[in-house]
């Protein structure tokens, strides 16, 4: 499969947390608030003051369009000053219990419950709540993919069939059919042999049409030397031919259409003509000049024609190849993941092509699994109009590879602690490892309303422990990503990660730790976490099955969503 843009998700989060990201830009913050999207934990002695959330537990599936937010808070220290749930401040009863109702948008919704004791001293509860309709991991993601080719596109086709004609020895092909006219034995007959075909550069251009891609190619400096045996009044006599022209030119249309998933291409209305065309031949009888005026040219713009003819399809395949319908394997993170995409729909303007995609995304051996399934009416033409290439990318094509992998438990890891990094810091020669545990998928919304495309990672809980296997301290941490695209120094375009906002929690910490565990302490292993599950989903992201067009890289090249679309776009470069 041709994968131009696959390389458009390479590097998906890579930039979360590593150096030259813009989490990098905020580290000094790191314990700061949640508008600068740094990491945000507790102030003060994060052992003082305690949320206790009864509802909804971490790891909540609803299909509901809110959930209702109960719990209660204490402190040792103070009097409890303020409680706001996602910002908004709610009503404590006298033994500090509390509800309150939180709206829930399809996806993740990450409810932070903030606490402040008039002591100074201030905890965070962190957990998501995955909402929305949930459909087996089987399920085809219907429209997942739709690409449009402008008339710019067309250029590599046009670049390929130029190449192979250029390139085609139409000398052999015509003398392999000699004689190319024969009138039979008699008084009166001719023998037309071609010796040599010259010509000068073939121009071809390809653009959209309705119903198709419009291809016209002209031979230039045309020159067919040959001679010409013939009997007249049965006498026999030989003479020599040349027949020139300004150029040969062959027209038609490029008609794809869908057969059984796959693009099958054929070629309509074909047309051509010489022009300035002539020809030099002597000594012959008029029955043999009248034969070259007439059955011998339109033998040799025969072989032109059906040579040019039978190239076109091949290469119009070639160029479609990404988009044919296409089920392949590949093993990832462990586990064997079954990608598949399908052409369904297709349509054909003077403006350009379109193309939707059904996708799958499944893991071998894998039942029950589910993933959020959100379908929107597609991006339409004029939205998906544009110089180059324009891919639409649904974000559901991205959750439902997540949720699969997710549900094989793939997504969770091993950290193992390096000298000078967060866990080492923090817990010093204790730390053995520190084991993460995706309790909800990660989920991605291309989100019209906000502008945004982002990834939001809800309820990753981190324990670490000791050599002896004891639990020196528990952590749930989320993260809202957005994402930006760039490109490479050699020419590759990447999605990358902007202004994380992450959110850690300490679920508990051993009493055996010399010194409770500090806010910046917090924030430094939330962000090695979350570089973590970053560095795991760059892996598996680069696997979505995204088509592209042959020999062409993307310059300029933007990212925007669009109801519930990313669309990735830019200007093709044709090698």
């Amino acid at each position: 499969m041709n994968r131009l843009l696959i390389a458009l998700l390479g590097g998906f989060l890579i930039s979360a947390c590593s150096s030259g990201s813009a989490a990098d830009d905020e580290d000094d913050d790191a314990a700061g608030g949640a508008d600068d999207g740094s990491t945000v934990v507790g102030e003060g002695d994060p052992t003082a003051i305690t949320i206790q959330i009864d509802t909804p537990e971490r790891g909540t599936l609803s299909q509901d369009s809110q959930a209702s937010v109960s719990g209660k808070v204490t402190s040792t220290d103070a009097d409890i000053e303020s409680v706001d749930i996602n910002g908004t401040a709610v009503t404590l009863g006298g033994d500090g219990t509390f509800q309150a109702t939180v709206p829930l948008t399809e996806g993740i919704t990450l409810i932070q419950t903030h606490a402040r004791d008039a002591a100074g001293n201030e905890a965070i509860d962190a957990r998501g709540v995955l909402s929305g309709t949930l459909v087996d991991a089987s399920t085809p993601v219907t429209n997942g993919v739709v690409a449009s080719l402008s008339g710019q596109a067309m250029t590599g086709l046009s670049t390929a069939v130029s190449d192979l004609a250029n390139g085609t020895d139409f000398t052999a092909l015509a003398t392999a059919l000699n004689p190319v006219v024969n009138t039979g034995d008699g008084c009166n007959d001719a023998r037309v042999f071609v010796e040599s075909i010259e010509h000068g550069p073939i121009d071809v251009s390809a653009t959209p049409v309705a119903g198709g891609i419009g291809a016209a190619v002209s031979i230039g400096s045309l020159v067919v030397r040959g001679h010409v045996d013939f009997s007249a009044v049965c006498i026999d006599g030989s003479a020599g031919f040349t027949m020139t022209a300004d150029s040969y030119d062959v027209g038609g249309s490029i008609i794809p259409s869908l057969s059984g998933g796959d693009i099958a291409i054929t070629i309509d209305g074909v047309t051509s003509t010489f022009a300035g065309f002539n020809i030099d031949v002597n000594g012959v009888p008029g029955f043999v000049e009248s034969l070259f005026e007439g059955t011998a040219r339109d033998k040799i713009a025969e072989i032109l024609r059906d040579t040019i003819s039978q190239m076109i399809p091949p290469l119009a395949s070639d160029f479609l190849s990404g988009f044919l319908a296409e089920s392949f394997t590949i093993p990832l993170l462990g586990q064997n993941l079954s990608l598949g995409i399908t052409p369904t729909a297709m349509n054909w303007t003077e403006q350009g092509g379109t193309i939707a995609i059904d996708t799958t995304a499944t893991v071998e051996g894998l039942e029950g699994a589910t993933y959020l399934s959100t379908p929107t009416t597609p991006p339409s033409d004029a939205d998906l109009g544009a110089t180059g290439i324009r891919v639409a990318l649904a974000d559901d094509v991205v959750n439902q590879l997540l949720a699969s992998i997710w549900a094989s438990g793939a997504l969770d890891d091993t950290m193992l602690p390096l000298p000078g990094d967060a866990l080492s810091a923090a817990f010093g020669g204790d730390v053995a490892s520190a084991q993460l545990t995706m309790i909800l998928p990660p989920v991605a919304n291309f989100d019209t309303t906000t502008g945004t495309a982002r990834l939001t990672i809800g309820d990753v809980q981190l324990d670490a422990v000791s050599s002896t296997g004891e639990e020196l301290a528990s952590f749930i941490l989320s993260a809202e990503i957005e994402l930006a695209v760039e490109t490479t120094s050699d020419g590759r375009v990447l999605i990358v990660t902007r202004a994380p906002q992450i959110v850690a929690q300490i679920l508990s910490q051993s009493e055996g730790l010399a010194l409770p565990l500090t806010p910046d302490q917090v924030a430094a292993i939330a962000e090695l976490g979350i570089k973590q599950v970053s560095l795991l989903a760059d892996d598996l992201l680069e696997s979505i099955p995204v088509p592209g067009i042959a020999g062409a890289t993307i310059t300029s090249p933007t990212i925007q969503p669009a109801g519930g679309y990313l669309l990735l776009g830019g200007t093709l470069t044709f090698e």
